[in-house]
């Protein structure tokens, strides 16, 4: 299974966790163990999950230094891709800040509307610290999906 695909499972996980206020350990636990599930969750979504809910107040900080938005009124789904590419780019394998960006606004370009793509792109420059192109926090309109 691709990374990909993990990290859409993954941001599947962090969204219901957020809708429904609950702990993300707990519905993790419970995704893991539901015979129900047509295929089981990846093992990097589950290490994204996890390493989300260990690390989501330093992340939501950080992510919310960076905004003129508090978390709480961010759109649940910008604010969980926000916190997977955060996560990744501090805590993952360490690799480029440019990758994870460019994943997070793959995940925006489908889930989320043309505003948040930007939004949530000029939020994680800054919150990584990679510069910006020329266009400011504009996403770049080359980023292409591969789903």
């Amino acid at each position: 299974m691709s990374r990909f695909t993990a990290r859409r499972r993954a941001l599947s996980v962090l969204y219901e966790a957020d809708e429904k206020g609950g702990d993300i350990e707990a519905l993790l636990l419970e995704r893991l163990g539901d015979p129900g599930l047509p295929t089981r969750l990846p093992d990097y979504a589950k290490e994204i999950v996890s390493g989300v809910a260990a690390h989501k107040e330093e992340i939501d900080r950080l992510i919310a230094k960076h905004s003129t938005w508090t978390i709480e009124r961010m759109a649940v789904l910008d604010r969980n891709i926000m916190r997977m590419a955060v996560w990744e780019c501090l805590y993952g394998e360490g690799g480029p800040a440019g990758a994870y960006i460019n994943e997070a606004i793959k995940l925006a370009k489908i889930y989320c509307g043309g505003k948040s793509v930007n939004f949530i792109y000029g939020v994680l420059c800054a919150a990584t610290g990679r510069p910006r192109p020329e266009g400011g926090d504009k996403a770049p309109d080359s980023i292409e999906l591969s789903v």
